[in-house]
């Protein structure tokens, strides 16, 4: 479905729909308060959270879902954990302030550990459902230069999540899952940007071609650079004044 991601309701779709995609295989199959709070509040700092500090109240909030606070605190903690909300033992929860620094290091962790994960996974690869993520990404680039953002963003969760739960490493799937928070809110600024999706779908299909081809190194080196794009992308976003063109990857 393609959305227009300045109206709320559409918005309120996709960040719903990115929830369950990062989330969906982890979540119990019976919710509790807790959990309805945690998806609530994340599912709105996906969008508030940035350059501007904003002030979270567990009060307004328990309000507004109609539960007690002691939930919706808890739900912050875990938020806190996470990185996504800053939490003042003097002025309560926040959400977060990145800086140019801190996209550059949640890129250089991200750039280690999936790379790992990628090798890791080469030999676990199956070559149908290899297939099948390269034909997803070349019906997408289909619609272009007019993306249909919600399945491009669908796709690109799909593909880094099976080459992450694939890598046979436990505790490399939860350090990556860690970072799952603080980088949704990056993709969603990054996504409504055909250039990029179409750079982004260039940068799949090389690893994706590269792993058919059992060239695991390669894959390796271009999954590297793809989330070196990604981080240019979102530092050109967030930080014009730190974009340097002479910094951006060499393709």
């Amino acid at each position: 479905m393609e959305m227009n991601l300045e109206a709320p309701e559409s918005l309120n779709q996709f960040t719903h729909a990115m929830f369950v995609l990062l989330w969906g295989q982890d979540r119990p199959a019976v919710l509790t308060v807790v959990d309805q709070a945690y998806e609530w509040i994340w599912r709105q700092q996906i969008v508030l959270a940035g350059k501007t500090p904003r002030r979270l109240s567990d009060i307004a909030i328990a309000a507004e879902l109609r539960i007690s606070r002691t939930p919706v605190r808890q739900a912050l903690d875990r938020l806190a954990q996470e990185g996504l909300v800053h939490f003042d033992p003097r002025r309560g929860f926040w959400t977060h302030v990145y800086t140019a620094e801190d996209v550059e290091e949640i890129y250089q962790i991200r750039e280690a550990t999936e790379v790992l994960a990628l090798r890791l996974a080469a030999p676990r690869l199956k070559q149908a459902e290899l297939e099948n993520h390269l034909k997803t990404l070349l019906d997408i680039r289909a619609t272009l230069p007019n993306p249909h953002y919600g399945d491009f963003l669908e796709a690109d969760i799909r593909l880094h999540n099976y080459l992450i739960h694939n890598c046979g490493n436990e505790r490399l799937i939860r350090l990556l899952s860690a970072l799952r928070s603080q980088l949704a809110l990056f993709q969603v600024r990054d996504t409504p940007y055909p250039d990029r999706i179409a750079i982004a779908l260039d940068d799949h299909e090389r690893f994706i071609r590269a792993l058919l081809d059992h060239d695991t190194e390669s894959a390796a080196r271009m999954l590297g650079l793809h989330i070196q794009n990604a981080k240019e992308g979102v530092l050109t976003d967030m930080f014009p004044e730190y974009y340097n063109p002479k910094m951006a990857v060499s393709r």
